[in-house]
């Protein structure tokens, strides 16, 4: 069974620089014999994060959260978990991550507070920008993609800077770039698949440890 490689595109737009530079590195994945799926979040939208984790984190779970089960953000999740490696694309949108990859990111604390559901799970991050502030969103996504358990596959930070460009395929390092991230995810993916890894317990029971005499499960 080939492995599965989800794209994840977090720009307003469906056909921009962004969706561009994501396709090529799916393209480079695909030539290596995965299966490639784009999934667009402009067309999944989703409630905000109600923040609930801070309140009861026992309720912020993928069957206990305040707004589903899952909610809109129940597409989104089933995709996430059947992935074998994930490809994190953003445009730059004032030295920042978009909304809508922040969004995401807020919504998939749902995904490790109970457990980490994408433990050891390869990915590769990208980032467009029309100036500065690539490098910025690139660090938005890594730190907490990396708290839930993601692992990055190496050289998988890309970023491309499209001003005074018609198009990213004008830049012949950049896709190169894109296909070494793509086919290192691939190769990432191959080696880890199947990879029982160390957790933690949930931090919400260091904070409230069970009762004596009661294991945790």
């Amino acid at each position: 069974m080939s492995l599965r490689v989800l794209g994840v595109n977090a720009s307003a737009r469906t056909d921009g620089f962004t969706a561009e530079l994501l396709d090529e590195v799916l393209e480079a994945a695909r030539r290596k014999g995965a299966h490639t799926e784009r999934l667009d979040l402009v067309k999944h939208p989703f409630p905000l994060c109600a923040g609930n984790y801070s309140q009861d984190p026992a309720s912020c779970g993928p069957e206990t959260c305040v707004q589903g089960p899952w909610d809109g953000f129940g597409k989104v999740v089933e995709k996430l978990l059947s992935a074998d490696a994930v490809v994190f694309a953003t445009p730059v949108y004032w030295f920042s991550v978009s909304a809508r990859m922040k969004a995401l990111l807020e919504r998939m604390t749902s995904m490790e507070n109970q457990g980490l559901l994408n433990l050891g799970k390869p990915m590769a991050l990208l980032a467009v920008a029309e100036e500065e502030g690539a490098s910025q969103a690139l660090a938005q996504m890594l730190l907490p993609l990396s708290y839930m358990g993601f692992v990055l596959a190496p050289l998988g930070l890309v970023y491309a800077h499209h001003r005074g460009v018609g198009r990213l395929r004008e830049n012949p390092e950049l896709l190169e770039d894109a296909r070494i991230a793509g086919e290192n995810l691939v190769l990432m993916a191959e080696r880890l698949r199947g990879t029982s890894f160390q957790e933690p317990l949930p931090s919400y029971l260091y904070r409230h440890p069970p009762s004596p005499g009661i294991a945790a499960d």
